[in-house]
């Protein structure tokens, strides 16, 4: 004897139809919520709670090396193109050179001593780390 729940275990048509459906609903998702390009990559330097210089990471054609004028401590960045680092800075701790380069949007460098950002903005889709959900 058959029973009805082994006519009702195929997929039918409409079944095909909602995961089809699901499927483009979650495409569009992902399309939407793909960071958007925002500009040249630009590096803004605060000291002490006001920016003192602004560089445009894209713009730049050979290393340069800056210092940054009115820190407790001497400091120098250096400038590549697409990316920065503290390349010196006489502070006790040098977590600031230890950092390395920052070369994406949303990068950071921080001397505290010197009260010192080094932000990161703009540039291309920054790339993802890890994907949770």
């Amino acid at each position: 004897m058959r029973s009805s729940a082994a006519d009702h275990a195929r997929p039918t048509l409409w079944d095909g139809a909602v995961v089809l459906l699901l499927l483009l609903a979650a495409g569009a998702v992902l399309l939407f919520a793909l960071p958007r390009e925002s500009g040249p990559l630009t590096a803004v330097v605060v000291l002490d709670g006001r920016e003192v210089a602004r560089y445009a990471l894209d713009d730049v054609e050979a290393p340069t090396v800056i210092e940054v004028p009115g820190a407790p401590y001497p400091i120098s960045l250096e400038l590549q193109p697409g990316r920065i680092r503290v390349a010196h800075s006489d502070c006790p701790s040098q977590d600031c050179v230890r950092t390395g380069w920052a070369s994406r949007a949303g990068a950071q460098i921080v001397c505290l001593p010197n009260r010192l950002v080094v932000s990161l903005s703009g540039g291309g889709a920054p790339a993802y780390d890890a994907v949770s959900g």
